[in-house]
Formats: C-alpha cells, sequence, structure tokens
C-alpha cells in the first residue's frame, strides 16, 4: 500500500499564517459593513438615493475624481519615469523630500494649499485674486476638489510608477536605439508597455484615493451643500447634523458608486493588460 505523502510542518504552519491573516482582514472589514448594514435602515437608503443633494455629490465626486486622477498620470507619468533614471548626486534628497506628501495627514496638505492660493505672495495680491480677476477663482470653488485630490494622490501615481519604471528590462530600449527609433517612440512603444499593467493598478488605486478624500477638499474647497459637496463632505455634514442615519446612507451610496467604477476599470484592465 502507498504510503501518503504529508506536507512539512514548516509549510502547514506557513500556509496557516498566510491564510489565517488574510482570512482576519477580510473578517475584520466585513464586520464592518455588516455592522452598518444593520444599523441602518433599508429607507435611508432608497431615500439618499433618491435625494438631490446625494446624486450631486455622487455626480460631483465621480466628475472630480475623474479629473484628478487624469492629472495626476498627466503629471506621475513623466515625473515617474525621470526619477527612475536619474543618477544624479541629489537622488536621495529628491526622494526625500517628495516622500514628504506621504507623510503629510491631507488636512495639512489642505491648509498649506489654502495659504498658498489666499496668502501668497500676500493676502491682497494672492494667486487667487489672480485667478479671480482671469475669471477661475479656485479656493470654495468646485477647482478646489481638483486641486486638493490632486495634491494628495499625485504622490501615488509618481511612486507606483518609479517602481514599475525601475524593473523594466533596459537592454530593450539600447536595442530600439540602434534600431533607429526616437526618444518618442522608445518611450511610447517599448517602454510604456512594460509598465501597462503597474499604469492600470495605479488608475485603480489613485481614482479610488480621490472618491475617498476627505481632509484636504474640506480645508480649500468648504463644505457647501450644492456647490463642493462631494460624497465624503455629504456624510460629514449629515453627521455634523447628527442625522447618523443619513450619515450610513451616504457611506452605501459612495461604497456602491465606487465598487461599480472599480469593477469596470478591472475589466478593463483585463483587456488591456495581457
Amino acid at each position: 500500500m502507498k504510503a501518503v505523502a504529508t506536507e512539512p510542518l514548516s509549510n502547514r504552519l506557513f500556509n496557516a499564517w498566510i491564510w489565517g491573516t488574510f482570512g482576519a482582514y477580510i473578517g475584520m472589514l466585513a464586520l464592518v459593513v455588516i455592522a452598518c448594514a444593520v444599523y441602518v435602515r433599508a429607507g435611508n437608503i432608497v431615500a439618499a438615493l433618491m435625494s438631490d443633494e446625494m446624486r450631486f455629490a455622487a455626480r460631483l465626486s465621480v466628475l472630480t475624481a475623474t479629473v484628478s486622477t487624469f492629472l495626476s498620470l498627466l503629471f506621475g507619468i513623466p515625473s515617474a519615469y525621470a526619477l527612475a533614471y536619474y543618477r544624479g548626486r541629489f537622488k536621495t534628497l529628491v526622494d526625500t523630500f517628495l516622500d514628504m506628501a506621504l507623510v503629510l495627514p491631507p488636512v495639512a496638505v489642505g491648509v498649506a494649499l489654502l495659504v498658498l492660493f489666499s496668502q501668497f505672495p500676500s493676502p491682497d495680491h494672492s494667486v487667487d485674486r489672480w485667478l479671480q480677476q482671469l475669471g477661475a477663482p479656485v479656493v470654495f470653488e468646485v477647482p478646489a476638489i481638483v486641486v486638493a485630490q490632486f495634491a494628495v494622490i499625485s504622490i501615488y501615481a509618481l511612486r507606483v510608477l518609479k517602481a514599475a519604471f525601475e524593473s523594466t528590462d533596459r537592454r530593450l530600449p539600447a536595442v530600439a536605439r540602434t534600431l533607429g527609433l526616437s526618444r518618442w517612440q522608445i518611450f511610447v512603444w517599448v517602454e510604456l508597455p512594460q509598465v501597462l499593467p503597474s499604469l492600470v493598478a495605479a488608475t485603480i488605486l489613485l481614482w479610488a484615493r480621490a472618491m475617498g478624500e476627505f481632509g484636504a477638499t474640506v480645508v480649500l474647497a468648504g463644505a457647501t451643500p450644492f456647490k463642493t459637496e462631494v460624497l465624503p463632505i455629504a456624510i460629514w455634514l449629515a453627521l455634523n447634523r447628527a442625522e447618523v442615519d443619513t450619515a450610513l446612507a451616504a457611506a452605501f451610496v459612495l461604497i456602491a458608486v465606487a465598487l461599480l467604477a472599480l469593477f469596470a476599470f478591472r475589466q478593463l484592465a483585463r483587456r488591456l493588460t495581457p
């Protein structure tokens, strides 16, 4: 009779550690959702979905998150590429300076942006006053939401894509240069395809982070209903009115919108990536 091979104890302990930790993490997230689902009433969720204020907040959230994600990628791709190939003496200093954005809480970022736009270089000749003269004010307006979201999420694009560019095969661009391709052609046809999975992952991360951004947004854009009210601010306003049911209903709207959009992103990613 053939003996059944048993898996070594170390392997079983490793599997138990990996899957046990993963299960505990999923369980914690599930408990949070279940607790909210038990507390909130279905009628409040329906009322939130039918509310003009909530629909306005959902539309504004999707719009601003999409614009800020696009801008973050627009700046993040070339910046990450430059940083990945930069080998100067100030590389460590530049990396440390950029990581400052990861350390600062969003509220501090919002305060810094508010000072920049409303007090620099002086209160009477500030950046926002100059923009007002051009008919494009920022502070406490919808553009402030995009600026705040961009300031918070752009560093994630830079970090994810920098790591992706650093892991590409450096021999391929060299071969492409010997074939007569220009720098633009090498970048578009040789290097970008290598980081496409990371680019898709960065897009999903940025958009999700922008949808949930609150701290910098509420400082720079304010919390005016039907004007600068995105979904996180709608939740905060409901809590300020002691309307816990409405706040939870708004949270479910935010979760639903985010899940639908992220699912669509992932389906698109499967089609784009091999």
